[in-house]
């Protein structure tokens, strides 16, 4: 990490973090150690005069925890918190990166797993240059509700965000998006901020706007009123992209509705559209409609890529004969895991996080190393 950022210890645990002091030393020439100390209250004054990029916070009791990551998050919106302790135990990892914690260090720390994880925020803070290329757009679509757009679209953007690399997850479902419900936030910002103010759009702007969610990828949420959404154009949307894909390596988009207006300023400079249905006769036959409707406005096969969601092996209807009679292949298959899903929703974490040995979780991995390549 050749870029200079700086970094306050917050763990009661002497050990703990005389152990992170003594690793950091040897990276002084690119990482300052702004402050140390036992608790947040007598951490606040280094946090204040030097504002740092990364805390490691030390936690014995969960809900005091939570409560401190919120603290600093709320006050700091641009801080790391990297969450440290000695419980083994998949609900406070969930609770303290529902808070806002990037990351959770088990004690006692192996120096390796707290090297890994500065890099992992070293990487994000400060992007080598060839990632501030132009990124990539990727449309997941469906002009209809309920074949799993919003699920695939959130769980991809997760699985992009892996290893650091920047996503941002964009709601275009204008009139019943979902992706505040499926990530749990309730940002004070959604997409309308954006277009109501696209004269002054500018990186700053955008990154002041989004939300970065404990998965990884900065959010976007659809308009909260109606009326809102209503007043969004095509040019709008097409304005929001380009800046976009010149902050983040790739930009997920869950769309729905017709092939139309703002669907359309998407598609036009996404590099790749996810056409998501499901395994059924009605499906089935809306999709063929929609493909045959894509390629007579010039998207064809590169572009676009057939996704077949809650895929199940003994169903009546296989791939083959989907493939048959759209007269298109199928690009990934994502099995149906309607618990899995479930249970990530209410708790408001993408499968491929929660729940990564999940059939679905490997296959939303599987087609996000597909895409990469």
């Amino acid at each position: 990490m050749s870029s200079q950022f700086s970094v306050v210890i917050i763990d009661k645990d002497k050990m703990s973090r005389d152990f992170i002091v003594s690793t950091l030393r040897p990276y002084a020439d690119s990482i300052t150690l702004a402050g140390a100390a036992e608790n947040l209250s007598d951490g606040a004054q280094a946090i204040r005069t030097s504002s740092p990029n990364v805390i490691f916070l030390g936690v014995e009791d969960i809900d005091q925890g939570v409560r401190d990551v919120q603290s600093i998050t709320a006050s700091y919106p641009r801080v790391s918190v990297i969450a440290c302790a000695s419980e083994k135990n998949s609900e406070w990892i969930l609770a303290l990166m529902r808070a806002g914690a990037v990351e959770y260090l088990l004690r006692p720390i192996a120096q390796e797993e707290l090297k890994q994880s500065l890099q992992k925020v070293g990487r994000f803070l400060f992007p080598k240059a060839e990632e501030n290329a132009a990124g990539e757009i990727i449309a997941v679509y469906n002009p209809i509700g309920g074949m799993g757009t919003t699920t695939v679209a959130v769980n991809l953007a997760a699985a992009l965000s892996d290893e650091g690399t920047k996503v941002a997850l964009v709601d275009l479902n204008l009139e019943a998006g979902d992706v505040n419900t499926f990530l749990n936030v309730n940002p004070t910002y959604t997409l309308s901020s954006v277009t109501s103010n696209i004269q002054r759009l500018d990186a700053n702007f955008l990154m002041g706007v989004m939300t970065r969610h404990a998965s990884g990828p900065y959010v976007l949420t659809e308009p909260l009123e109606v009326d809102e959404a209503a007043s969004i154009t095509a040019e709008q949307v097409r304005g929001t992209m380009e800046y976009l894909r010149r902050i983040f390596r790739y930009v997920v988009v869950d769309c729905a509705g017709q092939l139309a207006g703002c669907n359309l300023a998407i598609f036009e400079s996404a590099h790749v559209i996810l056409f998501t249905t499901t395994l059924s006769l009605p499906a089935l036959k809306n999709t063929k409609r929609y493909l045959n409707a894509l390629g007579r406005k010039g998207f064809d096969r590169n572009r676009v890529k057939l996704v077949i969601n809650r895929y199940l092996p003994k169903s009546d209807i296989q791939i083959k004969d989907a493939e048959k009679v759209l007269g298109w292949s199928v690009f990934q298959a994502i099995p149906n895991e309607y618990t899995d899903v479930v249970d990530s929703i209410n708790k408001g974490m993408p499968v491929v996080k929660l729940l990564p040995r999940s059939p679905i979780g490997k296959a939303i991995v599987a087609l996000a190393e597909r895409l990469k390549r």
